[in-house]
Parts: C-alpha cells; structure tokens; sequence
C-alpha cells in the first residue's frame, strides 16, 4: 500500500464528510455555493440535500477503498 493511496483516501474521505454534514445540518455556506443553489433552484432544497449527502457517502465509501488498496484495473 502506498502513501499516496492513503492521502487520497483520506482527503476523499474528508471532502465526503465536509458534504454528509453540510447537507445533514442544513448548513447556509454549502447551500450558499453556487452548485448547490442551482441544484435546489432545479429540484428543491429538500431533494438537493438529499443527493449531496448521496454523494457525500459515496465519496467517503470510494475513499475507504482507495485508502485499503483498491485501484481501477484499466486493463
């Protein structure tokens, strides 16, 4: 396992808890990004939170995998 798996992992992991909790707590500076807006302009801001907390876990499972070693075979 190499170090910069891990340093991936773990950043995607953050990034993925920096969203799970924005969305969760409902919190003004995510919904305040540009992205986000637009996303609860389209589908409503129930609905956004909701797939941003999706992504989130997906962001924090895809960085437990890469942390323990899992790699795209390309191949």
């Amino acid at each position: 396992m190499q170090r910069l798996d891990i340093l991936v992992g773990v950043v995607a992991s953050l990034l993925g808890l920096f969203l799970v909790s924005g969305a969760t707590l409902d919190a003004p500076w995510l919904m305040s990004l540009a992205k986000p807006r637009l996303l609860a302009g389209s589908i409503g801001k129930p609905a956004a939170r909701l797939l941003i907390a999706t992504i989130g876990i997906g962001l924090i499972a895809l960085g437990i995998a890469v942390a323990r070693g899992w790699r795209v075979d390309w191949g």
